[in-house]
């Protein structure tokens, strides 16, 4: 008989405090970069939609928009949540994505979470993340 729980949660990738390899973090800086983008233009589709929401002509666009942004903020918060947490918790965070304000607490937290674990391994996280290539 195995002595594997086969009811045992799949082990997910834990930041220590000491170091990380190099190439972990490398994926975590590209992903945070990502989410931060999604963050910016978030942000921007809300302001332009609250300015131009007056332009019949304009709707249309501005829903494509959204919904471009939406995805992007979605691919981005599953490749970091599954760095982080695994895949299938990673498909909640996509979930909690379609939650208008979630959306967006969720983006900034876990971009917080790669912030703080490259901040441990001593590297330097600007506005929009680390330089991926000073890795």
């Amino acid at each position: 008989m195995s002595s594997e729980n086969p009811y045992e949660a799949p082990a997910s990738w834990e930041p220590s405090s000491g170091s990380t390899d190099r190439e972990h973090l490398r994926k975590v800086a590209r992903a945070q970069k990502q989410v931060l983008l999604a963050v910016l233009a978030y942000l921007a589709v809300i302001g332009v939609n609250i300015f131009l929401q007056s332009i019949p002509e304009l709707r249309m666009a501005l829903t494509i928009a959204a919904v471009c942004v939406f995805l992007f903020g979605a691919v981005s918060v599953y490749r970091m949540a599954a760095l982080f947490r695994g895949k299938g918790v990673a498909v909640i965070y996509v979930l909690g994505m379609l939650v208008p304000c979630l959306g967006l607490l969720l983006l900034l937290s876990i971009s917080q979470k790669a912030t703080t674990l490259l901040q441990e391994n001593g590297i330097k996280v600007g506005l929009l993340g680390a330089d991926v290539n000073a890795i």
